[in-house]
């Protein structure tokens, strides 16, 4: 059994101090034409959630500013206690809509697809699921990450610099690691990163645009394996 996207909050963190990247704020650095916060952002729109949540720093209002027509704002005013505290906060205002799992994204993620927040839900909860379902499978624990609602107390109540991994890493809770593609995971936490993330855009929307040849005819299948296709139920191993 696994949660619905329409009983799941998704819990975007766009708070962070940005350290590493210097004096302006990289969420609203520009990354193929649009802001870093926008491309997780428009994704996460897209959804179908019981409740879209956005952190926001209380000193950075353009953040909040950009994103209150399709989020609720949960604003963090401490944002130097650290990415524990700005789930908490995020995580205290979405079970208000009382949900059924809560999904964690980072907003300097852009290159994360909803297939990937889907794929987390899948895993998580009822008969072999899991409390917890992260990203990145045996390479470590990163998000996106799913939590069931055994897990609820625990992210109300974090604070520093760990985010949520003392709860995924407590032993109080079942959990599952997604392989997944490391390029989907890349997170830009310097301006060197954000250059790599425009040369991977610029070759994304090279491919993108070019014409893709059509077959003429239909490939040919000597044996059989047309007649053995898994079905719109299945999905790939380890997703």
């Amino acid at each position: 059994m696994s949660v619905p996207m329409d009983r799941t909050a998704v819990v975007m963190l766009a708070s962070g101090l940005s350290r590493r990247y210097g004096r302006r704020d990289k969420m609203l650095a520009d990354l193929g034409g649009k802001p870093l916060v926008e491309h997780s952002a428009g994704m996460i729109a897209g959804l179908d959630a019981l409740v879209r949540v956005a952190v926001c720093p209380s000193d950075r209002k353009e953040i909040g500013e950009r994103l209150i027509d399709r989020f609720v704002i949960a604003v963090n005013k401490r944002p130097r206690d650290g990415l524990g505290h700005s789930i908490a906060i995020g995580v205290q205002v979405a079970l208000q809509f009382k949900p059924d799992a809560v999904l964690l994204v980072m907003a300097d993620m852009p290159f994360v697809e909803e297939r990937l927040l889907r794929d987390t839900l899948t895993r998580l909860g009822g008969h072999g699921g899991a409390d917890i379902v992260h990203s990145g499978g045996a390479d470590g624990v990163r998000p996106p990450t799913a939590f069931s609602a055994a897990c609820f107390d625990a992210l109300a109540a974090l604070d520093g610099d760990d985010g949520a991994k003392a709860v995924v890493r407590s032993g109080k809770f079942s959990v599952i690691g997604l392989a997944t593609p490391a390029p989907l995971l890349f997170d830009i936490d310097t301006k060197d990163d954000l250059e790599i993330a425009r040369g991977q855009m610029a070759i994304r929307g090279k491919y993108a645009s070019e014409p893709r040849e059509t077959p003429s005819q239909p490939p040919v299948d000597p044996i059989g394996l047309g007649s053995c296709r898994a079905g719109p139920g299945k999905r790939a191993a380890g997703r």
